[in-house]
């Protein structure tokens, strides 16, 4: 009887636990979140509730790191490429970081920015992964996908407030 209880009682535990591994943890990507959310608000697209998974469609997210999709050709002219081209050891890292990345739910009560987000799918909602730091934290980068096309993103954190330097599109519908 007493090997049951405690049967039942690792279960009710691990149950709880496998719960709350489904939520974002890192108060690192929520920092990042609302930075982005504040300064790249737009009403007509949401963010979906949940973040995107390792896969799109079956593919890895990470295979669409290479060299031909993240030297950021949508910066502005006037950026210094240098600082928006990814080294091959840089996005090797990557790759490997975004093999780990797992759908999983935000955490509203970490989020300002709460109107930006939405539960229900669109044509115009967005799904993005978790921001990945690099470069000793000054820069991250997400991957984000919509309707009609994927972009990696990236950032850099400029007096405490993440802002978009660039995106890079890598697929279209």
């Amino acid at each position: 009887m007493i090997k049951i209880k405690v049967l039942y009682t690792i279960v009710f535990i691990s149950l709880i636990f496998s719960c709350k591994s489904g939520k974002i943890e890192s108060e690192n990507t929520y920092e990042i979140i609302n930075s982005i959310t504040k300064s790249e608000g737009n009403k007509k697209t949401k963010i979906y509730y949940k973040t995107t998974s390792s896969k799109y469609d079956g593919v890895q997210i990470a295979n669409f790191l290479n060299k031909n999709t993240v030297q950021f050709n949508l910066c502005a002219p006037s950026f210094d490429r240098n600082i928006a081209e990814l080294t091959q050891k840089e996005i090797n890292l990557l790759k490997e970081k975004f093999k780990d990345v797992n759908s999983k739910k935000f955490d509203f009560s970490k989020i300002k920015n709460r109107e930006e987000f939405t539960k229900r799918k669109t044509n115009s909602t967005v799904h993005i992964s978790e921001p990945i730091k690099f470069r000793n934290g000054e820069f991250a980068i997400y991957y984000s996908e919509g309707r009609y096309g994927g972009e990696f993103t990236l950032l850099k954190i400029e007096k405490s407030n993440w802002k978009k330097v660039c995106s890079s599109m890598v697929w279209i519908e």
